[in-house]
């Protein structure tokens, strides 16, 4: 009777909370499949050699935010597994990361130049971008700091 009792507490299933679900999500594709929006698009045209006229004209600062974004979604898949047990705070740590860079380019497009084509009024400039994206991209990361230190997402990683 005990064995069967303890077979039962070893194999009890750990339910994700609803709050952990959304704040996983979010961030999967707010900070790791938003930031790789652009090279996944230039991918998808040259594999379907479609003429879109588009092109990955990232710089480095383009593949750092690629590659802050792939390490992100990685994150964010163990995450939702729920191993290793210090991913909680990996992800919360990577979340940052990603609001720090994108401030800081932020930053830099605001202070730049205009080009050519932004004077003239037919493109918009990437800073406008940024800027309505600055809202989700700061209550995302306060929503995963706050949910994922609550104790229902604790109890899940531990």
């Amino acid at each position: 009777m005990e064995a069967q009792e303890a077979d039962m507490s070893e194999t009890t299933r750990r339910y994700r909370p609803l709050g952990l679900m959304i704040a996983i999500a979010a961030t999967a594709v707010g900070y790791g499949l938003l930031p790789m929006f652009p090279l996944l698009l230039t991918l998808w045209t040259r594999a379907t050699q479609r003429l879109a006229g588009i092109d990955f004209i990232g710089g480095s600062v383009g593949w750092l935010g690629v590659g802050l974004g792939v390490v992100t979604l990685i994150a964010s898949v163990a995450a939702w597994v729920g191993r290793p047990r210090g991913v909680r705070l990996f992800l919360i740590g990577m979340v940052w990361i990603q609001v720090i860079f994108n401030v800081a380019r932020l930053i830099a497009s605001l202070s730049s130049p205009p080009t050519l084509t932004e004077v003239g009024g037919t493109f918009a400039p990437a800073a406008t971008g940024l800027i309505c994206q600055a809202p989700l991209l700061t209550l995302v990361p306060l929503y995963v700091t706050w949910y994922l230190n609550r104790a229902p997402a604790r109890q899940f990683y531990r």
